[in-house]
Order: structure tokens, then C-alpha cells, then sequence
């Protein structure tokens, strides 16, 4: 049985795909499982039992589509590097929160294989959206937050003018609408998680 996250709010359809893609990886591939419940101090807990059954990946309810994504990819790093042993609990705080903890040095590990997986040149199913994947131009523009938000206001009125100008028929199909919705879609799961970018 597939748990699905519950949308707190209006989210764009590009980004919950993404999720849904991601998340689909992480039950599928890593057998992660995924249920969301309210999580005052934290974002996700990561579960993993005594024997060999599915990990239970719980998400904060209030957490966005592009939060989830970040945490899922997270995540999946932990378990590439072994850090799921059978009766822990891995905590995870709110993105880019620097740990004083004795786990600091395993989430700063996860973070390095999870901006790697993001970029990662493969097919990955945890990889960043392959029309945006390879490009320069936009990764050095998430890389900084002032170029981050104002990148991110510049495709919100590129969106707004493409729905505006009645313009999406026409354009819905293309690469270049395609690319706008990829764009979107990484520029706000990095200004969630600000630790994917360089």
C-alpha cells in the first residue's frame, strides 16, 4: 500500500509530479515508504526496522512539494551510505540547519551525495528535472540567493505572461515551455534546501 503525501496548499502540477516521481523511487528502489503526520521540531524521521522490511520515511504535513523533494533525495543518500541501521532514527531538521550533534558528520555527508545525485548527469530518478539537469546558466543561478530569488521572481511572471497572453496552447507541447516548468520547479526546491546548489 502506497502512502501519498496530503498537499497543504495550492501547488504547482510540475512540482508534484516531481514528488510523485521521487517518492515513487524511494518506495520502489529503496523500499522507503512515505506517510506524512504533524512534526512540530522537525521535517521527516526516518525509520528503519530490526529486520529487513520497508523504512518508514515520515514527512512533516505542513512540509512543501518541494521540501518533500528535497528531504526524499536526502534521504536516499542516508540509505546509499548505509546510515539506516536496523532500530535508528534518523531526524531530519528544517533544510540548510546546522547540526552540533554526533550525527553532524553523517548529514553532512548525505548532503554532499544528494547535491551529487540532484546534478547528476545519469537518468537517475532523483536527479533534478533532465531538460534543466545540464544547464550551466541556471545552476550558477541557484547557486546564490539573490540571483535564486530573483531568478525565481523572473520565471513566475514568464508563467504569468504565458497563461496571460493565452499562449499556453500554443506553447504547451514545446521544449521551451517544458523548460520554464523544469526551471520552476528546481529553482524551488533549491530555494527550500539552499544546500543542493554549489
Amino acid at each position: 500500500m502506497a502512502a501519498h503525501m496530503i498537499v497543504p496548499r495550492a501547488e504547482s502540477h510540475t512540482l508534484l509530479a516531481e514528488e510523485e516521481r521521487v517518492r515513487r523511487h524511494l518506495e520502489e528502489r529503496l523500499a522507503v515508504r512515505t506517510r506524512s503526520a504533524p512534526l512540530p521540531d522537525v521535517r521527516a524521521l526516518l525509520v528503519s526496522p530490526a529486520d529487513e522490511g520497508a523504512k518508514t520515511l515520515v514527512v512533516a504535513s505542513d512540509a512543501s512539494a518541494a521540501e518533500r523533494i528535497y528531504l526524499y533525495v536526502h534521504v536516499a543518500a542516508h540509505v546509499a551510505l548505509g546510515h539506516h541501521l536496523p532500530l535508528v532514527t534518523i531526524v531530519e531538521g528544517a533544510p540548510g540547519i546546522e547540526r552540533l550533534d554526533a550525527d553532524a558528520h553523517r548529514h553532512l555527508e548525505a548532503e554532499r551525495l544528494a547535491r551529487a545525485m540532484w546534478w547528476g548527469r545519469n537518468d537517475g530518478d532523483l536527479a533534478a528535472p533532465l531538460s534543466v539537469r545540464g544547464s550551466a546558466l541556471l545552476r550558477g543561478l541557484v547557486s546564490h540567493g539573490f540571483t535564486r530569488a530573483a531568478l525565481r521572481s523572473v520565471l513566475f511572471a514568464l508563467r504569468a505572461a504565458y497563461y496571460d497572453l493565452r499562449i499556453e496552447r500554443a506553447l504547451a507541447r514545446t521544449s521551451l515551455a517544458a523548460w520554464l516548468r523544469d526551471a520552476l520547479c528546481v529553482t524551488a526546491v533549491v530555494a527550500v534546501a539552499p544546500q543542493l546548489s554549489d
